[in-house]
């Protein structure tokens, strides 16, 4: 088996790459095999310099010897936060820039699992460092470990729920912030009845005048209607009962001011019910 890490030498700067890394806190770290997702502090590598100085070749050289001569993936150790940082850079880079679903899978999946759930958490931080036009192309490589069962739907909401509380602290570098993170839920699987759990702590902030709940759950239909379709994304609305309105300011949940703000972001046709409000 080829080496598929070995276009990764080179990767690309993020529009955001020059700033202070002040978001880049300690991920999550999940047992791949414990639904329960225990979540506790890991310590990154700082005696690296920048994560850009870690070379993925040389990291898996081993590895990937002992794969071709037997005929199997070896899972690695687990890694420093520095180390899968640097590796999943170079995985959406790779995959923005030839859009090869097969090698991000073989890619991602070379991580091993003891480093899923750090990578999930790296590859969100690693979105919001992007232009929106890379940032959507590097999503639709979430999506693609998602339809291939890389990344699990439990993996992406626990790593989704730790990232929300730095949200509104990256707004003023990321003013996409909120839509970033909006398409990653739809782009990972998130189950509408299961989009309160991924947007973690912002949930009881919902007593602001525009809530960020607001901003990420219009990103997530308007992602799941360009995806799925919008007759698709209308009949899984109705089907789980999706209470939108616990997503708006609390003083605004009328049904008349849910048809207005809905109608503002031209998702009315996915409520019906709504657009019938005098």
């Amino acid at each position: 088996m080829g080496n598929p890490f070995s276009a990764f030498a080179g990767g690309s700067r993020g529009w955001r790459a020059g700033k202070p890394d002040e978001h880049k806190n300690t991920p999550p770290h999940i047992s791949p095999v414990n639904t329960k997702f225990t979540l506790h502090s890991r310590s990154s590598n700082s005696g690296s310099s920048s994560p850009d100085a870690i070379g993925s070749q040389n990291m898996f050289a081993t590895l990937m010897d002992a794969d071709e001569s037997a005929g199997h993936k070896t899972y690695a150790e687990e890694m420093s936060t520095e180390e899968v940082r640097s590796l999943v850079k170079n995985m959406l880079t790779a995959y923005v820039e030839t859009q090869n679903e097969a090698t991000l899978v073989d890619s991602f999946e070379q991580l091993g699992e003891t480093n899923y759930s750090t990578a999930v958490y790296q590859a969100v931080d690693n979105i919001m460092d992007r232009r929106p036009d890379q940032a959507e192309q590097a999503t639709n490589g979430m999506a693609v470990l998602a339809k291939h069962n890389v990344v699990s739907e439990d993996l992406a909401i626990a790593a989704l729920a730790e990232y929300s509380s730095q949200l509104e602290d990256l707004l003023l570098d990321v003013p996409h912030a909120f839509q970033y993170f909006g398409m990653l839920m739809a782009a990972t699987h998130v189950q509408m009845s299961r989009v309160s759990e991924a947007m973690g702590e912002l949930m009881t902030k919902v007593d602001m005048l525009k809530p960020p709940t607001m901003s990420i759950m219009f990103a997530y239909l308007k992602h799941m209607a360009k995806t799925n379709g919008e007759e698709s994304t209308r009949i899984n609305i109705e089907e789980t009962e999706f209470d939108v309105s616990q997503f708006l300011c609390l003083d605004h949940r009328s049904e008349t001011d849910i048809k207005r703000v809905l109608g503002l972001q031209d998702l009315l046709s996915l409520f019906p019910k709504y657009a019938q409000v005098d």
